[in-house]
């Protein structure tokens, strides 16, 4: 995906280096300005963006350094023209970081055919920095992200407080995107360098082709755009600059022609390219025609959208449109009077290219007709794409169409749903690219693990959208081996409960193995028993029948005891007898009060080791 979007970026940057050759160099001044003393000076600085998306891909860098290969010529063929306009030009090179493209900045044209030489040598030096794309020492200067603040900074420098016509021109293709420099900083920069600039034209140039990312192009240049109490060179025209993103060549090179001959007074525009049996005319604001006229085809139709004319001699009440096919006959939009600067041209026919033109009208005379610069070819809707296949993901879906010509579609819509059809909230917007052609895959996020979803997918050209395609196989997302196989998870858990109850069971034998110590009593020196361990034990005294003498001890665990001993850790215990409770230590003796109030020696030892077998009766 982000090479696809990279392709597109690098072929809007080779037209515009293109177009801005044919701008700056495509007119030649008239005989009297030839003859005269300069024009006012301008001051305009050519910013180049270099960032690594526009610089990885070959073929597209090399058809860029072709176009600043053409410029350079087109340089020296006029250099008797461009030596007679007082412009000084400067060229600026950016990326994450911006710099003087070195022994390229404040080039005074006037009265220097030299300079004008230099001019042509530095393009010509830009191209083969393009053509050898990233290289570690080009990195190490500008870095590879896109950084308009820097870029504006440095043009800043060029642009002397003096200057009768300041100008700064910026060729990119992308947003501003650098780390540590947000995009909120842009505007906020443009005003603290050029905010006190008066006059002050900024004039953005941005290559839109592709219809996803054109509209967050279109939005942060328009918001770039600055023109401030700039003079228009001809008495009566007002100074503006209407669209900041071209999608053609030649409707970006008439755009930006008017513009620099606004900005310098000295450059002027040359005449626009009619189909045989058209009059030639010139985009000349001072005469009241149209300016970047568009032709979008659709099914048997074509959309026609212009700009209007820049302060014509008198006001304009309608405007005409008509398209033909070669030589043939003309067919005319069916709008009746209007001053919409659109107009559709109906009943054409799908897959033969078309010119159209527009005119002006005023109230009292017909305007020139005006063509537009790019021919365009209706089309059908596109056929559905076939059944997608899918591979789900942890939290996404890979798609892919198979095998189609992507040449004779502009974009592929996706689509996903969790409720088998009935609704479709997830979507996704691809631009068509060559890669298609070979089956490309698409990721679909933001998608929920273990739900199930289905997708489909449409062809589109332009506003024609294809039907939608079959939806795909049934799949779940998923991020593990037991989520994303079902089947493993009874298995699973049977195992899981196997290996749980075994640990169980070995802790509990690791449990009842465990040395706990136990405690001895020897009573009257003679009588000795294993109380065990616990901290509750007993002892009940065996007597002689007849006389009632003692003649042994055993364990009695019961709460009747008549000697209970309760060890409290620490070689420490608590005994009790019928006369009360004593604290006795390790090893001491201790005097007890047994039922029959005869008095005992007690000793009471602690042992940590394995328990012994208890002993009933001592001798």
């Amino acid at each position: 995906m982000w090479a696809e979007m990279n392709r597109s970026r690098f072929s809007s940057i080779a037209i515009a280096m293109f177009v801005v050759g044919s701008v700056l160099f495509g007119g030649r001044l008239a005989p009297t300005a030839l003859a005269a003393t300069p024009a006012d000076r301008s001051e305009v600085v050519l910013v180049f963006d270099l960032s690594a998306s526009i610089l990885v891909d070959a073929t597209t860098r090399g058809r860029f350094a072709a176009a600043l290969d053409r410029i350079a010529a087109r340089v020296d063929e006029t250099s008797a023209d461009l030596v007679v306009g007082d412009a000084t030009v400067s060229i600026v090179q950016f990326a994450s970081r911006a710099v003087d493209d070195a022994g390229c900045v404040d080039l005074r044209f006037f009265g220097s055919p030299s300079t004008v030489a230099r001019f042509a040598d530095c393009l010509r030096n830009l191209a083969k920095t393009y053509r050898n794309g990233l290289d570690p020492a080009l990195t190490a200067k500008i870095g590879v992200d896109t950084n308009y603040v820097e870029a504006m900074e440095r043009a800043a420098v060029h642009l002397p407080l003096d200057a009768v016509r300041p100008a700064l021109i910026l060729f990119t293709d992308g947003k501003h995107d650098v780390a540590g420099v947000p995009v909120s900083q842009v505007l906020p920069a443009r005003d603290r360098l050029f905010g006190g600039r008066s006059p002050f034209a900024f004039l953005p140039v941005g290559m839109g082709l592709s219809a996803t990312d054109r509209p967050a192009l279109e939005q942060g240049l328009l918001n770039l755009r600055t023109i401030r109490a700039m003079p228009a060179c001809v008495s009566g025209a007002v100074f503006d600059w209407a669209r900041v993103v071209f999608e053609s060549a030649t409707e970006a090179g008439n755009a930006v022609a008017v513009a620099l001959q606004d900005v310098t007074c000295t450059f002027t525009v040359a005449p626009t390219p009619s189909p045989s049996g058209s009059p030639t005319t010139t985009p000349n604001p001072a005469l009241g025609i149209v300016q970047n006229i568009k032709l979008t085809p659709a099914d048997g139709r074509i959309t026609v959208t212009w700009v209007a004319p820049v302060a014509p001699p008198t006001p304009i009440v309608d405007y005409r449109v008509h398209c033909r096919s070669g030589e043939g006959a003309w067919t005319d939009a069916i709008q009746g009077v209007s001053l919409e600067q659109a107009a559709v041209v109906d009943g054409l026919t799908n897959g033969i290219e078309y010119r159209c033109e527009v005119a002006a009208d005023s109230a009292t005379s017909a305007g020139l007709w005006v063509a537009g610069a790019d021919p365009a070819t209706p089309v059908g809707r596109p056929a559905a794409p076939v059944k997608p296949s899918v591979e789900a993901l942890n939290g996404a879906a890979r798609i892919s169409l198979s095998a189609l010509d992507a040449s004779l579609v502009s974009d592929f819509r996706y689509e996903c749903s969790s409720d088998n059809g009935g609704s479709w909230p997830i979507k996704t917007t691809v631009a068509s690219s060559p890669d298609m052609a070979a089956g490309a895959a698409t990721e679909i996020r933001n998608l929920t693990n273990g739900v199930g979803y289905v997708c489909r997918a449409y062809a589109a050209r332009g506003s024609e959208v294809s039907d939608p395609s079959a939806m795909t196989d049934p799949f779940k997302p998923c991020g593990s081996a037991v989520e994303c196989n079902p089947v493993l998870a009874p298995v699973v858990g049977g195992l899981g409960a196997l290996l749980m109850g075994g640990l169980l069971a070995a802790a509990f034998a690791v449990y009842r193995k465990r040395p706990r110590g136990y405690v001895v009593a020897v009573v009257d020196v003679v009588h000795t028993v294993n109380l065990g361990h616990g901290s509750s034990m007993g002892i009940a005294f065996n007597r002689d029948p007849q006389g009632g003498r003692v003649t042994g001890i055993e364990v009695d665990r019961s709460p009747s005891a008549e000697i209970r001993v309760r060890y409290l850790g620490n070689d420490r215990f608590e005994v009790t007898d019928a006369a009360g409770r004593h604290t006795a230590e390790a090893g001491r003796p201790v005097i007890v009060v047994d039922r029959g109030r005869a008095r005992h020696e007690v000793v009471l030892r602690a042992f940590r080791t394995a328990t012994a077998s208890p002993v009933k009766s001592g001798r």
